[in-house]
């Protein structure tokens, strides 16, 4: 996630930028049989398919960009607020998970984080899928997180933990979503503020897409 250009500035900054805050914290990855897909249950933990292991890690852009959001996981967790940013760990609850507790904001940044690095590590000749990612970049970045969030659900309408999420926020006030916007929470995070700005122009490029609530309830 730190390959550099030739004058010296890295091909993604947000790339950048997550593999030197992630070096600070000591991490456990767990490989399992997960048909592709990745997670973060706790704290310091990150489970990848089996075929991530060493180089499976780095085969294209959409593997790396889906170990970033892992990292990125990490990095909300280690921010340890059990409402927004919760650590995942042992917390008996009426309504939400026992173990691995987390929100659908959570993803939304991770995925603003992980596909700008895709965006960004995607070869010229690539165009289509990097106009395809632009709009869900600029989907994931809008002004509304709210629509983020359903956003989320509606394309990865498989993922049950999404789909619990969505119905435990529905009722929670303020959906378990802190006011500020995405931009102040990378910074928190301890992401560049050229990086936030990158992310920004990359998402300009987009066009973002209207989740209604009606169309989560009807299963679309």
């Amino acid at each position: 996630m730190r390959a550099l250009r030739s004058s010296g500035e890295p091909v993604s900054p947000a790339g950048s930028d997550v593999a030197r805050l992630i070096q600070a914290i000591v991490v456990r990855v767990v490989y399992l049989p997960t048909r592709g897909s990745g997670a973060t249950p706790w704290r310091r933990m990150i489970v990848l398919d089996t075929s991530y292991r060493d180089a499976g890690q780095s085969q294209s852009p959409a593997r790396i960009a889906l170990v970033a959001h892992e990292m990125l996981h990490v990095l909300q967790r280690e921010l340890r607020d059990p409402e927004f940013w919760p650590s995942g760990g042992f917390r008996p609850s009426l309504t939400r998970r026992w173990i691995g507790d987390s929100t659908n904001y959570m993803e939304v940044l991770a995925y603003i984080v992980g596909t700008s690095i895709e965006i960004d590590l995607l070869p010229e000749q690539e165009g289509g899928k990097a106009r395809q990612l632009s709009d869900w970049l600029a989907t994931m970045a809008g002004e509304d997180a709210l629509n983020a969030t359903r956003a989320v659900v509606k394309r990865y309408k498989n993922n049950s933990i999404y789909r619990q999420n969505y119905r435990v926020e529905a009722r929670t006030p303020g959906h378990r979503m802190p006011s500020q916007q995405w931009t102040h929470w990378l910074r928190v995070i301890g992401l560049e503020d050229q990086t936030i700005e990158h992310i920004r122009n990359l998402a300009t490029v987009g066009q973002p897409k209207v989740i209604a609530k009606d169309e989560l309830e009807a299963g679309g």
